[in-house]
């Protein structure tokens, strides 16, 4: 079975909240595109970001990292920005667990349940 291709998609959710939407394999070839997108969330001020990992089949470390390097600038910019991370695949989500990223950045399996957690 061939995995689905890369694909991001940017949604605006509510008024200020972004939805970035993972499908396909995250991994280093493909990170770049991520990295475009969560570049452009991350500069708005106060920005809100979903991660939306349901879609996305694969992670390898640099799709960690960069998911990681997000958070920061955001939890760390001074300006009450956040990043909630949805992810209804149990492997993706497993492999946050392990790596102690659940532990650090809120994690939803749920789209509705990182909104209101954003809204709150």
């Amino acid at each position: 079975m061939e995995p689905a291709p890369f694909k991001i998609d940017r949604e605006e959710a509510d008024k200020g909240i972004q939805v970035i939407v993972v499908r396909g394999e995250l991994d280093m070839n493909t990170a770049p595109e991520l990295e475009a997108g969560l570049q452009q969330a991350v500069a708005e001020p106060a920005a809100s970001v979903i991660l939306d990992l349901t879609d996305c089949e694969f992670i390898d470390s640099t799709g960690i990292a960069l998911i990681v390097n997000a958070w920061q600038k955001l939890e760390t910019g001074g300006d009450d920005g956040r990043l909630v991370l949805c992810c209804g695949n149990h492997q993706v989500r497993r492999l946050l667990k392990l790596t102690g990223v659940e532990s650090s950045i809120s994690m939803h399996e749920e789209r509705d349940a990182a909104l209101a957690e954003l809204r709150a």
